[in-house]
């Protein structure tokens, strides 16, 4: 001890002084790196939406640069193919998973809430007075709050339109501008595109290897024609006859040789691959497709956007315009949910929804954005066409209730069964129906904190598209 109170008197002298000044400047610069100011907080953000991935860089390179700067967070952003359920999981068993995640993106678990993959935000700081900032209408059971507790606000509507190739409708004699409206007009011009295409051009696709469209495009399809399909949310039920209409038509057109060959194992990512190449006449569009066809696929044909056609080309319905709350989770496993809450908060803001919409992204189901915060339209060719006919939909989605697992056997199943081996169509919807429904109240047995008023809209209106009130509003002890 002696000694070093020696040497530093040794180095209070002057021949020595700004040698130690020096040494303890050296010091402190090195502790405000390690010691002093918060070390950076690095941030893994996954994201399954390839046709908005570019932008999604961009959006978080400018956090990073402007809050996370600020707050010391850095997000990094990993961009999963079709195997991102799966690549979630294992990542969650091994506690390595993302901090934020795409919320619409299937984690693969009945309950994420339970399972730990996801969390509310109620008890995140300032959420209160956040929440305040938002319309009461966001707040909707299933898809925005779970139980009650906020997870989301509504960001992104997926609606659905009839895609087709103007090019083999001017190369079948038919007006480009005249796309079909009822059922029997769309198969009269599928034979005809068929026929003119000679082997190489069919008139319509659909991805039937695939089931995840159940509760998209043909139950969009089929409530155009007035019918519930997948979710109806006036009785609180699942739907299943409603497909009927529409899986006919496809079983016509694979009748009479309209159909693209190899429907029972074609995915949406070959279909639409053909589909930009100028093999398929028309098919089942989403908003989705637009980026698709600019970007990822980019179409080699002048391709058009049309109304749903309905059974007899008048309207009966509104179909649904899915609702998507929220870009980004936050993982229940993650250390770093405060600065993950940082970039949640960010990216809900009017003037980031904004560039989304701009880049023709998504459509933002409030209309203040468009009309306040966006200035500028979508250049993207089709983006129009689905985002600016909002009104022609109602918004909604179908609620997802914690711990449902969804059978099996499922519409699209059933109907690629009946594609390869035949069978009632009629008979099997209605036999799957009574299955789900009767899995719907077991479920409800088994789960009396999930509350079956909570998705009964009894005044819902399919001509206005008006969902009205619940029969319950879920209420939580905070």
């Amino acid at each position: 001890m002696r000694r070093l109170r020696d040497a530093f008197r040794l180095l209070g002298q002057r021949p020595y002084r700004w040698l130690l000044i020096g040494l303890m400047a050296l010091c402190i610069g090195a502790n405000s790196e390690t010691l002093g100011a918060h070390p950076v907080v690095k941030l893994k953000l996954w994201t399954h939406q390839r046709h908005m991935a570019d932008l999604t860089k961009r959006l978080i390179k400018e956090f990073n640069a402007t809050v996370g700067k600020k707050k010391r967070i850095s997000v990094s952003v990993t961009v999963l193919g079709d195997d991102a359920s799966r690549i979630f999981q294992e990542a969650q068993l091994k506690m390595e998973g993302p901090d934020l995640y795409s919320t619409n993106f299937n984690s693969g678990f009945a309950d994420p809430f339970q399972a730990g993959a996801k969390i509310w935000f109620d008890d995140l700081p300032g959420f209160q007075q956040w929440k305040k900032s938002w319309p009461s209408w966001y707040w909707i059971e299933g898809i925005t709050t779970y139980q009650g507790h906020v997870f989301a606000i509504p960001v992104e509507v997926i609606n659905s339109r009839l895609i087709y190739n103007r090019d083999l409708f001017r190369r079948a004699g038919l007006d480009p501008d005249k796309p079909p409206r009822s059922y029997e007009e769309l198969k009269q011009i599928a034979r005809k595109i068929t026929k003119a295409g000679a082997g190489n051009a069919y008139g319509f696709a659909y991805c039937g290897a695939e089931s995840w469209p159940l509760e998209w495009m043909p139950s969009q399809w089929a409530e155009a024609n007035g019918d519930p399909a997948y979710w109806d949310w006036k009785t609180g039920r699942w739907a299943i006859q409603g497909y009927y209409k529409v899986f006919q038509l496809l079983l016509d057109l694979q009748n009479e040789g309209s159909l693209f060959p190899g429907t029972a194992f074609l995915t949406n990512d070959a279909l639409r691959a053909q589909f930009a190449e100028g093999r398929i006449g028309m098919f089942m569009g989403e908003a989705w497709d637009v980026g698709v066809l600019n970007e990822q696929y980019p179409a080699k044909c002048d391709w058009g956007v049309a109304p749903i056609p309905t059974y007899d080309g008048r309207f009966h319905g509104k179909p649904r315009a899915m609702i998507i709350g929220g870009y980004w989770s936050i993982n229940g496993q993650s250390r770093y949910k405060l600065q993950a809450w940082e970039v949640v908060k960010w990216f809900s803001r009017y003037e980031i929804r904004a560039k989304f919409y701009e880049h023709g992204k998504c459509i933002d189901p409030d209309p203040k954005v468009t009309q306040v915060y966006a200035k500028q339209k979508s250049p993207l060719k089709g983006f129009k066409e689905f985002a600016e006919t909002l009104d022609k939909d109602y918004l909604a989605s179908y609620p997802v209730l914690p711990g449902w697992k969804i059978p099996e056997r499922n519409p699209c199943t059933v109907f690629r069964d009946i594609l390869l081996n035949g069978g009632s169509l009629a008979d099997r919807l209605q036999q799957l129906e009574t299955e789900w429904n009767q899995e719907l109240d077991r479920f409800y047995r088994n789960n009396p904190s999930v509350k079956r008023e909570w998705n009964i809209y009894p005044q819902f209106d399919r001509i206005s598209g008006q969902l009205g009130k619940p029969l319950a509003v879920p209420v939580f002890d905070k």
